[in-house]
């Protein structure tokens, strides 16, 4: 019969001769490496390595959102369109930037030119400038540092150089002018001859030449007095177009539409068929665009079609009777 084994004397035994024997090399090695590696301080990321990831994705998706959130800036013949009415209706061509119908401001940002229109315009951008084709406009542009170039706005007149202002610019085509109200700007004939223009102060074009000096009057000798007859009685002057559309233009800019059309309408009874048709489409335009009455805007524009046919502004016109929905509108009358 075996013998039980006293298992504890046994462990006793093997601990006496593993401690005079000692750690096998191998395992010493192996055992300092290990605590070594544990005392060194590791990075951040190397710590937390899912907080680290959990960082980087929440900037990118920062990152996205705010991209994707910020309204891109939409451009219209090379000039930024910083703020517009719903009702905007704008087309580009060859000859501009055209905006038929709504409010809006464009911006030249490298020249520091802002326009808000007054109504239907074109304006173009070139290499020299912002031209404005047709229509009315008010610019501001910014400030410029001393000995800079100034900024140009070109006319059918000339130029305007500006420092940094703000003035009103209406273009007829053949002619236009321009209300400054702060600042200081320079009106450059085509001539090349410079026109200051001050606050308040308001520059048409074609500028008007120098009357020409009256001849000498020859001496009068003494004559015994003779009753001179009655002097006629001079005729009623008629204004002209300059002068009515000037009238215009200042009643405009105190918003006092209706009694701008009450002039039209009186003007365009005492003016020649050459330039009622003129007055005929400023007065639909101010119906149109500024009274807003359809009404009588489409009445209107059906008794300038008749009498103007194929006129200078017909494609004007057919816009503002799309705009009033005209046809449509004497449908329902006629039911």
């Amino acid at each position: 019969m075996m013998e039980p084994r006293d298992f504890r004397a046994e462990l006793r035994r093997e601990d006496s001769l593993r401690r005079e024997q000692g750690m096998p090399p191998a395992a010493r090695a192996r055992l300092w490496s290990r605590l070594k590696d544990a005392r060194e301080p590791k990075p951040a990321w190397h710590r937390r390595p899912v907080w680290w990831m959990l960082a980087a994705s929440a900037a990118a998706l920062a990152l996205v959102v705010f991209f994707w959130s910020t309204p891109s800036t939409r451009s219209l013949g090379g000039l930024e369109l910083m703020q517009a009415t719903a009702d905007l209706k704008v087309r580009e061509d060859g000859a501009g930037v055209e905006i038929q119908v709504g409010e809006a401001a464009l911006m030249d940002a490298a020249r520091g030119i802002t326009l808000r229109n007054l109504g239907p315009l074109v304006v173009h951008r070139e290499a020299s400038g912002v031209r404005l084709v047709r229509g009315r406009a008010e610019f501001s542009v910014m400030h410029r540092k001393p000995g800079a170039a100034p900024t140009v706005v070109l006319v059918s007149g000339g130029a305007i150089e500006v420092m940094g202002t703000r003035f009103t610019v209406e273009e007829r085509g053949a002619g236009g002018a321009v209300t400054l109200h702060e600042g200081a700007i320079l009106f450059r004939r085509l001539t090349g001859e410079e026109v200051p223009v001050k606050v308040g102060q308001t520059l048409e074009w074609p500028v008007a030449e120098p009357a020409a000096p009256a001849p000498p009057q020859p001496l009068v000798t003494a004559n015994p007095v003779v009753a001179s007859p009655q002097p006629p009685v001079a005729a009623a002057r008629i204004p002209s177009v300059e002068e009515i559309l000037r009238e215009l233009e200042v009643l405009r800019g105190r918003h006092e539409y209706e009694q701008a059309a009450r002039h039209l309408e009186v003007a365009m009874r005492k003016q020649p068929a050459a330039t009622r048709e003129r007055l005929s489409f400023e007065l639909g335009s101010l119906l149109t665009y500024q009274l807003m009455d359809a009404q009588r805007a489409c009445a209107h524009w059906a008794r300038h079609e008749r009498q103007f046919r194929r006129g200078r502004y017909e494609e004007a016109v057919q816009r503002a009777r799309g705009t009033l929905s005209c046809q449509a509108s004497a449908r329902e009358t006629k039911r």
